[in-house]
């Protein structure tokens, strides 16, 4: 938590220094959201028949926005305790990693038919791992991201983000990697809308070998009760998730799976929002996984996922 504290404290300070040619705009506003999440692996137990693996993080992050400028500056720190072997504890086979990142956004399209935006973020994470395994090296990201809107009228709406990473020092090479979410948005009433995508995702080692595919079709439908309640029920189906060894050899894909997930805002004041979430995911694989997610001869996992945190605009 001092880290996160630390980061929020110096944004605070610097943001404001570097937006200064802004300052006969409108004012800068800050907005925080601070939260705990919960990542749960069932299915697979080890040799003391204990699930296998289990995260707790604790993350921070803060954003500056200006309505009247085209920038936005956000940053994250994030405190992972991973644990194999044992219910979220920090006996036998746990460890911490640490995440910080910045990101800055520049909108350069905004009329009121679309809108397009790139953002650049820098990441930097340690290098903690389990006991007696492979150390993870510590690592930085680098990565470009536009994203947009085209309104065809006031029902729907096309949408898209793209991004492409470029890790450093990542294990014992560098890595690239390409992930984009597109499709169409609904718009039923200010209430109400629904929204169709596709998702992709494609990872390559430093010689631009393929090493991991995914794609998913993923469908959110986002409501308000009463203006004070938002809530966003979603589901992804998986299409593909292929992995593969250094000479383009499969060596794990899954058979099915999906995710079944909510978000919940309630806007308990005009500053003040408590959200949550919960997503239930499981799924069947071509081989158990050898990873630390799982373990064993069983080939089906379940994810439970939860999350819950504070937002506020000061």
């Amino acid at each position: 938590m001092k880290y996160i504290i630390s980061l929020v404290f110096n944004i605070i300070i610097i943001f404001p220094a570097i937006c200064f040619s802004e300052k006969n705009n409108d004012f800068w506003r800050i907005k925080t959201n601070v939260y705990m999440e919960i990542e749960e692996y069932q299915g697979q137990v080890d040799a003391f028949k204990n699930k296998v693996y289990d995260k707790i993080s604790t993350v921070g992050q803060l954003s500056l926005t200006n309505p009247a400028s085209q920038w936005r500056f956000d940053i994250e720190h994030r405190e992972s305790l991973r644990n194999h072997g044992r219910n979220f504890s920090t006996s036998r086979d746990s460890y911490l990693r640490s995440r910080t990142q910045l990101d800055i956004t520049k909108q350069f399209v905004k009329t009121p038919q679309s809108d397009i935006e790139i953002g650049a973020r820098y990441r930097k994470e340690s290098n903690d791992s389990p006991p007696g395994t492979k150390v993870r090296s510590s690592n930085s990201l680098y990565a470009l991201t536009p994203a947009g809107n085209y309104h065809f009228n006031d029902k729907w709406s096309f949408n898209f983000w793209l991004s492409y990473y470029y890790y450093s020092n990542y294990f014992s090479s560098n890595s690239h990697e390409a992930e984009t979410e597109f499709g169409a948005t609904y718009q039923h009433s200010e209430a109400l809308k629904a929204k169709l995508t596709l998702y992709f995702d494609k990872a390559w080692d430093k010689h631009f070998s393929t090493r991991f595919m995914q794609s998913q079709v993923r469908a959110y439908l986002p409501f308000t009760l009463k203006s004070d309640w938002r809530i966003t029920p979603y589901v992804r189906y998986a299409l593909q998730e292929d992995t593969y060894d250094e000479h383009f050899y499969l060596v794990q894909k899954i058979n099915n799976g999906f995710r079944l997930g909510t978000n919940i805002e309630y806007q308990a004041t005009p500053s003040l929002t408590l959200w949550g979430g919960v997503a239930y995911e499981p799924s069947t694989w071509k081989h158990p996984k050898d990873d630390g997610t799982t373990s064993g001869n069983n080939n089906k996992q379940t994810l439970y996922l939860g999350n819950i945190g504070v937002k506020y605009l000061w």
